[in-house]
């Protein structure tokens, strides 16, 4: 997997760094029941100056559509079904290189629901674009922000890392 290369060469300046590069070394760190965490893939869906955003029921926050990668799934398809499962909008990538826009290390807190402990998430950020509107799998909530109006310091950090011609 080429995009594994491409995630550990890049910087990692957090207080995770140890529990990414332990992540990043194993033979499969999609694998949701690995306890320190895992890599995860999301979407970014810019359309008429607008971002996609999704309402997380359990962070309780805006956010982008996203979530585990399944078994072997290469990540830029993780982003792009959990972007149709979420929100019934069939994407497609942006990129022809398929590397992710956005890398973000941050901690998912614990949720005794699931039996989860806190762990924290590799979570790699891919553009992509609309080709139709289908009927979501999931129910939550979406909603399209302009720019100006998104909160998250993560997706303000990837649309300033975009190209005008590509907002």
């Amino acid at each position: 997997m080429n995009f594994l290369k491409y995630i550990i060469a890049q910087p990692r300046n957090t207080k995770y760094s140890e529990d990414c590069d332990a992540i990043l070394s194993l033979e499969n760190p999609f694998e949701r029941s690995i306890k320190e965490g895992h890599i995860t893939a999301s979407g970014l869906v810019i359309k008429d100056g607008k971002v996609l955003l999704v309402f997380h029921p359990y962070i309780r926050r805006w956010i982008q559509p996203g979530g585990h990668v399944d078994n072997m799934e290469p990540p830029h398809e993780a982003a792009i079904r959990e972007v149709y499962e979420e929100t019934g909008l069939l994407c497609e990538i942006a990129s022809k290189d398929l590397c992710p826009i956005d890398i973000d290390i941050h901690e998912i807190p614990a949720n005794l629901k699931k039996g989860e402990g806190s762990h924290i998430h590799i979570d790699l950020l891919y553009r992509l674009t609309v080709l139709k509107q289908e009927k979501p799998i999931e129910d939550i909530r979406c909603a399209w922000f302009s720019f100006e109006d998104i909160e998250s310091e993560r997706i303000r950090r990837a649309l300033a890392n975009l190209s005008p011609q590509s907002l």
